[in-house]
């Protein structure tokens, strides 16, 4: 019974973990974006800048966006990462966690609902 219990709990948060995310604000993501737009653009043929555009971020695997290829990190370039929702939102809390010795100087959204905005942002965005 307990077994059962602690793995219904577990369903129950990733669910609403999920949802959570799910229901992110791509209108106050934007706004929270402003902090990543120094280094980073979102629409097709964006610049390059300090960091990689982000068009098409969305099931890319990590260090392989064409333009950016020769720029980026081997950590990044051998991380195995491919960004998704998941991928995306423990990156933003830890960049340095998540991907150890990368290069981004950012220290991340510790906020989860700033996160699930951003997130919510970039799904629109990066199309």
């Amino acid at each position: 019974m307990k077994t059962f219990m602690g793995l219904a709990t577990a369903a129950l948060i990733a669910t609403l973990g999920s949802q959570a995310m799910a229901e992110g604000d791509a209108t106050k993501g934007a706004m929270i974006f402003k902090r990543c737009a120094t280094c980073h653009t979102v629409e097709k043929g964006g610049a390059i800048k300090q960091g990689p555009n982000l068009h098409d971020l969305f099931g890319r695997k990590a260090g392989t966006q064409a333009a950016y290829v020769g720029k980026y990190s081997d950590a990044m370039k051998q991380s195995g990462v491919v960004w998704s929702e998941d991928t995306l939102d423990k990156y933003l809390a830890d960049p340095k966690g998540f991907v150890p010795k990368n290069k981004m100087i950012f220290v991340g959204v510790k906020k989860p609902d700033e996160r699930a905005n951003v997130i919510a942002y970039l799904k629109e965005a990066t199309k």
